[in-house]
Protein backbone atom coordinates (compact mmCIF):
# COMPACT_ATOMS: atom_id res chain seq x y z
CA UNK A 1 0.00 0.00 0.00
CA UNK A 2 2.36 2.47 0.97
CA UNK A 3 4.61 1.83 -2.48
CA UNK A 4 1.59 2.74 -4.02
CA UNK A 5 0.97 5.84 -2.48
CA UNK A 6 4.43 6.24 -3.17
CA UNK A 7 4.36 5.86 -7.22
CA UNK A 8 1.22 8.16 -6.89
CA UNK A 9 3.14 11.26 -5.53
CA UNK A 10 6.09 10.35 -7.55
CA UNK A 11 3.99 10.59 -10.66
CA UNK A 12 2.77 13.86 -9.37
CA UNK A 13 5.40 15.16 -8.26
CA UNK A 14 7.34 14.58 -12.10
CA UNK A 15 4.21 15.81 -13.73
CA UNK A 16 4.45 18.63 -11.45
CA UNK A 17 7.77 19.53 -12.74
CA UNK A 18 6.62 19.36 -16.36
CA UNK A 19 4.29 21.92 -16.57
CA UNK A 20 6.70 24.27 -14.45
CA UNK A 21 9.37 23.92 -17.95
CA UNK A 22 6.42 24.11 -20.32
CA UNK A 23 5.02 27.50 -18.52
CA UNK A 24 7.65 28.84 -20.93
CA UNK A 25 7.33 27.08 -23.94
CA UNK A 26 4.69 26.52 -26.71
CA UNK A 27 1.53 24.94 -25.21
CA UNK A 28 1.80 21.29 -25.65
CA UNK A 29 -0.06 17.94 -25.16
CA UNK A 30 2.90 15.94 -24.70
CA UNK A 31 2.37 15.65 -21.38
CA UNK A 32 -1.01 14.42 -21.37
CA UNK A 33 -0.15 12.01 -24.93
CA UNK A 34 3.22 10.79 -22.35
CA UNK A 35 0.81 9.96 -19.36
CA UNK A 36 -2.15 8.63 -21.19
CA UNK A 37 -0.06 6.37 -23.63
CA UNK A 38 2.30 5.05 -20.61
CA UNK A 39 -0.83 4.56 -17.90
CA UNK A 40 -4.43 4.84 -19.39
CA UNK A 41 -3.73 2.86 -22.63
CA UNK A 42 -1.50 0.19 -21.41
CA UNK A 43 -2.42 -3.66 -21.24
CA UNK A 44 0.77 -4.16 -18.67
CA UNK A 45 0.03 -4.60 -15.15
CA UNK A 46 0.01 -0.86 -13.08
CA UNK A 47 -1.17 -0.31 -10.14
CA UNK A 48 -4.61 1.34 -9.89
CA UNK A 49 -3.80 4.39 -7.24
CA UNK A 50 -1.19 5.16 -10.47
CA UNK A 51 -4.06 4.55 -13.28
CA UNK A 52 -6.35 6.61 -11.11
CA UNK A 53 -3.08 9.49 -11.06
CA UNK A 54 -2.55 9.68 -14.64
CA UNK A 55 -6.42 9.85 -15.69
CA UNK A 56 -6.99 13.00 -13.02
CA UNK A 57 -3.76 14.80 -14.24
CA UNK A 58 -4.96 14.03 -18.17
CA UNK A 59 -8.63 14.96 -17.38
CA UNK A 60 -7.48 18.12 -15.59
CA UNK A 61 -4.93 19.43 -17.91
CA UNK A 62 -6.22 18.29 -21.08
CA UNK A 63 -10.03 19.59 -20.86
CA UNK A 64 -8.26 23.15 -21.69
CA UNK A 65 -5.48 22.18 -23.93
CA UNK A 66 -7.53 20.60 -26.27
CA UNK A 67 -6.31 16.85 -25.69
CA UNK A 68 -10.09 16.18 -24.59
CA UNK A 69 -10.32 16.13 -28.75
CA UNK A 70 -7.28 13.49 -29.06
CA UNK A 71 -9.08 11.25 -26.21
CA UNK A 72 -12.52 11.22 -28.40
CA UNK A 73 -10.39 10.41 -31.41
CA UNK A 74 -8.68 7.24 -29.56
CA UNK A 75 -12.45 6.40 -28.42
CA UNK A 76 -14.06 6.26 -31.68
CA UNK A 77 -10.53 4.28 -32.84
CA UNK A 78 -12.39 0.88 -31.27
CA UNK A 79 -9.60 0.10 -29.58
CA UNK A 80 -10.66 -2.13 -26.85
CA UNK A 81 -7.31 -1.93 -25.01
CA UNK A 82 -8.10 2.14 -24.19
CA UNK A 83 -11.69 1.95 -24.25
CA UNK A 84 -12.30 2.27 -20.64
CA UNK A 85 -9.84 4.51 -20.06
CA UNK A 86 -10.98 7.11 -22.68
CA UNK A 87 -14.26 7.16 -21.26
CA UNK A 88 -13.32 7.37 -17.61
CA UNK A 89 -11.02 10.66 -18.58
CA UNK A 90 -13.61 12.27 -20.86
CA UNK A 91 -16.42 11.79 -17.79
CA UNK A 92 -14.47 13.33 -15.63
CA UNK A 93 -13.51 16.23 -17.97
CA UNK A 94 -16.82 16.49 -18.10
CA UNK A 95 -17.83 16.31 -14.60
CA UNK A 96 -15.67 19.64 -14.29
CA UNK A 97 -17.24 21.09 -17.63
CA UNK A 98 -20.63 20.86 -16.05
CA UNK A 99 -19.55 22.79 -12.95
CA UNK A 100 -17.99 25.56 -15.12
CA UNK A 101 -21.83 25.11 -16.78
CA UNK A 102 -23.55 25.92 -13.02
CA UNK A 103 -21.08 28.37 -12.07
CA UNK A 104 -21.65 30.23 -15.74
CA UNK A 105 -25.54 30.13 -14.59
CA UNK A 106 -25.02 31.10 -10.98
CA UNK A 107 -23.00 33.91 -12.16
CA UNK A 108 -25.72 35.40 -15.08
CA UNK A 109 -28.47 35.20 -12.38
CA UNK A 110 -26.86 35.97 -9.14
CA UNK A 111 -24.58 38.82 -10.73
CA UNK A 112 -22.05 37.62 -8.58
CA UNK A 113 -18.55 37.90 -9.19
CA UNK A 114 -15.79 35.92 -8.82
CA UNK A 115 -11.56 35.20 -9.14
CA UNK A 116 -12.21 32.10 -11.24
CA UNK A 117 -13.22 32.55 -14.26
CA UNK A 118 -15.48 29.15 -15.88
CA UNK A 119 -14.88 27.84 -18.96
CA UNK A 120 -16.90 24.94 -20.76
CA UNK A 121 -14.24 23.31 -23.08
CA UNK A 122 -15.81 20.10 -24.27
CA UNK A 123 -18.15 20.04 -27.58
CA UNK A 124 -21.61 18.21 -27.53
CA UNK A 125 -19.93 15.46 -29.26
CA UNK A 126 -18.39 13.91 -26.50
CA UNK A 127 -21.94 13.32 -24.95
CA UNK A 128 -23.56 12.20 -28.05
CA UNK A 129 -20.75 9.64 -28.50
CA UNK A 130 -20.99 8.09 -25.24
CA UNK A 131 -24.27 8.19 -25.34
CA UNK A 132 -24.45 5.82 -28.67
CA UNK A 133 -21.47 3.90 -27.88
CA UNK A 134 -22.86 3.33 -24.24
CA UNK A 135 -26.62 2.15 -26.12
CA UNK A 136 -24.47 -1.04 -27.66
CA UNK A 137 -21.94 -1.70 -24.66
CA UNK A 138 -21.81 -5.01 -23.25
CA UNK A 139 -23.50 -4.94 -19.43
CA UNK A 140 -19.64 -5.03 -18.12
CA UNK A 141 -19.11 -1.98 -19.85
CA UNK A 142 -21.69 0.01 -19.65
CA UNK A 143 -21.64 0.59 -16.19
CA UNK A 144 -18.35 2.98 -17.63
CA UNK A 145 -20.35 4.82 -20.15
CA UNK A 146 -23.22 5.32 -17.37
CA UNK A 147 -20.91 6.80 -14.73
CA UNK A 148 -19.04 8.82 -17.08
CA UNK A 149 -22.79 10.60 -18.62
CA UNK A 150 -23.92 10.91 -14.58
CA UNK A 151 -20.94 12.95 -14.18
CA UNK A 152 -21.69 15.16 -17.13
CA UNK A 153 -25.40 15.83 -15.57
CA UNK A 154 -26.36 16.13 -19.52
CA UNK A 155 -30.44 16.59 -20.23
CA UNK A 156 -29.52 14.38 -23.46
CA UNK A 157 -28.63 11.17 -21.66
CA UNK A 158 -32.10 11.38 -19.71
CA UNK A 159 -33.55 8.76 -22.39
CA UNK A 160 -30.28 6.76 -21.54
CA UNK A 161 -30.70 6.12 -18.14
CA UNK A 162 -34.52 5.66 -18.55
CA UNK A 163 -33.94 3.29 -20.65
CA UNK A 164 -31.56 1.05 -18.04
CA UNK A 165 -33.94 1.33 -15.56
CA UNK A 166 -37.14 0.51 -16.87
CA UNK A 167 -35.23 -2.62 -18.12
CA UNK A 168 -36.75 -5.73 -15.97
CA UNK A 169 -34.48 -8.23 -14.01
CA UNK A 170 -35.64 -11.94 -15.29
CA UNK A 171 -37.73 -13.51 -13.08
CA UNK A 172 -35.90 -16.81 -10.91
CA UNK A 173 -36.28 -19.53 -13.20
CA UNK A 174 -36.62 -22.94 -12.05
CA UNK A 175 -34.43 -25.80 -11.58
CA UNK A 176 -34.31 -27.86 -14.99
CA UNK A 177 -36.28 -25.01 -16.74
CA UNK A 178 -34.85 -22.76 -19.68
CA UNK A 179 -35.39 -18.91 -19.23
CA UNK A 180 -37.47 -17.43 -22.00
CA UNK A 181 -35.95 -14.22 -20.93
CA UNK A 182 -34.05 -12.02 -23.93
CA UNK A 183 -30.73 -10.51 -23.35
CA UNK A 184 -28.66 -9.76 -20.46
CA UNK A 185 -30.49 -7.13 -18.10
CA UNK A 186 -28.44 -4.65 -16.36
CA UNK A 187 -26.52 -4.94 -12.82
CA UNK A 188 -27.59 -3.29 -9.73
CA UNK A 189 -23.91 -0.79 -10.00
CA UNK A 190 -25.31 0.45 -13.42
CA UNK A 191 -28.92 0.73 -12.42
CA UNK A 192 -27.65 2.71 -9.45
CA UNK A 193 -25.43 5.03 -11.53
CA UNK A 194 -28.60 5.32 -14.06
CA UNK A 195 -30.63 6.75 -11.32
CA UNK A 196 -28.24 9.12 -9.86
CA UNK A 197 -27.71 10.42 -13.54
CA UNK A 198 -31.79 11.18 -13.57
CA UNK A 199 -31.50 12.65 -9.95
CA UNK A 200 -29.28 15.09 -11.25
CA UNK A 201 -31.30 16.11 -14.32
CA UNK A 202 -34.09 16.44 -11.67
CA UNK A 203 -36.04 13.08 -12.49
CA UNK A 204 -38.32 11.18 -10.04
CA UNK A 205 -37.42 7.94 -11.39
CA UNK A 206 -34.17 8.23 -10.06
CA UNK A 207 -35.13 10.03 -6.68
CA UNK A 208 -37.77 7.30 -6.35
CA UNK A 209 -34.97 4.20 -7.54
CA UNK A 210 -32.15 5.49 -4.67
CA UNK A 211 -35.27 5.55 -2.25
CA UNK A 212 -36.57 2.27 -3.04
CA UNK A 213 -32.93 0.73 -2.82
CA UNK A 214 -31.45 2.93 0.34
CA UNK A 215 -32.18 0.24 3.34
CA UNK A 216 -33.06 -3.31 2.05
CA UNK A 217 -30.90 -2.86 -1.74
CA UNK A 218 -29.05 -6.21 -2.31
CA UNK A 219 -25.87 -6.15 -4.86
CA UNK A 220 -22.94 -3.29 -5.19
CA UNK A 221 -21.58 -0.74 -6.38
CA UNK A 222 -18.32 -0.65 -8.62
CA UNK A 223 -15.92 1.77 -10.67
CA UNK A 224 -17.49 4.83 -8.61
CA UNK A 225 -19.33 5.39 -5.59
CA UNK A 226 -20.56 8.71 -3.85
CA UNK A 227 -18.19 10.01 -2.04
CA UNK A 228 -19.61 9.96 1.96
CA UNK A 229 -20.43 6.04 1.96
CA UNK A 230 -19.26 5.24 5.43
CA UNK A 231 -15.96 2.90 5.14
CA UNK A 232 -17.50 0.48 7.16
CA UNK A 233 -20.52 -0.01 4.39
CA UNK A 234 -18.04 -0.61 1.41
CA UNK A 235 -19.57 -0.99 -1.84
CA UNK A 236 -23.20 -2.04 -0.85
CA UNK A 237 -26.32 -0.46 -2.58
CA UNK A 238 -28.08 0.90 0.26
CA UNK A 239 -25.23 2.73 1.77
CA UNK A 240 -24.51 4.08 -2.14
CA UNK A 241 -28.23 4.71 -2.40
CA UNK A 242 -28.77 6.55 1.05
CA UNK A 243 -25.22 8.49 0.98
CA UNK A 244 -26.48 9.78 -2.84
CA UNK A 245 -29.52 10.90 -1.69
CA UNK A 246 -28.11 12.61 1.60
CA UNK A 247 -25.08 14.21 -0.71
CA UNK A 248 -28.22 15.01 -3.50
CA UNK A 249 -30.50 16.90 -0.88
CA UNK A 250 -28.07 17.82 2.20
CA UNK A 251 -30.52 15.92 4.39
CA UNK A 252 -28.17 13.82 6.49
CA UNK A 253 -30.94 13.50 9.62
CA UNK A 254 -32.37 11.41 6.84
CA UNK A 255 -31.21 7.65 7.62
CA UNK A 256 -34.10 5.37 6.33
CA UNK A 257 -36.15 4.39 3.78
CA UNK A 258 -39.46 5.51 5.67
CA UNK A 259 -37.83 9.00 6.70
CA UNK A 260 -36.96 9.49 2.92
CA UNK A 261 -40.62 7.91 1.70
CA UNK A 262 -41.91 10.87 4.37
CA UNK A 263 -39.80 13.28 2.71
CA UNK A 264 -41.06 12.49 -0.52
CA UNK A 265 -44.46 12.60 -0.43
CA UNK A 266 -44.20 16.47 0.29
CA UNK A 267 -41.32 17.20 -1.85
CA UNK A 268 -41.08 20.02 -4.44
CA UNK A 269 -41.33 17.50 -7.13
CA UNK A 270 -40.59 20.38 -9.85
CA UNK A 271 -37.33 21.28 -8.11
CA UNK A 272 -35.44 18.05 -7.33
CA UNK A 273 -32.09 19.19 -8.85
CA UNK A 274 -30.64 20.14 -5.67
CA UNK A 275 -26.50 18.96 -4.95
CA UNK A 276 -24.27 17.08 -6.50
CA UNK A 277 -23.48 13.28 -5.87
CA UNK A 278 -19.91 13.19 -6.29
CA UNK A 279 -18.83 9.75 -7.81
CA UNK A 280 -15.38 8.89 -6.39
CA UNK A 281 -13.28 5.84 -7.77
Amino acid sequence: MVGRHCGCLLLIYLVSLALVVEADEQPTDQVCELLFEGYIARQVKINTDTIRAAEHIVAERGRGTGFWKIVLAKLKANDPANEIGCVRVLGKMLATDASEREAIRRQKETGEISAHIPHVYLGPEVVAELIERGKKADRFRIDHYTVALARARAPEARDFFTSILNEMKPDPVEEGVKSTVRGPYHMDTTRFHAAVGLAHLGDPLGVEWLIENCEFGQGTVSNAKPLYVPLFAGTDLNACCLAALQELYDKRDLTSKSAWEAWWKTADKERLANHVVHLTD
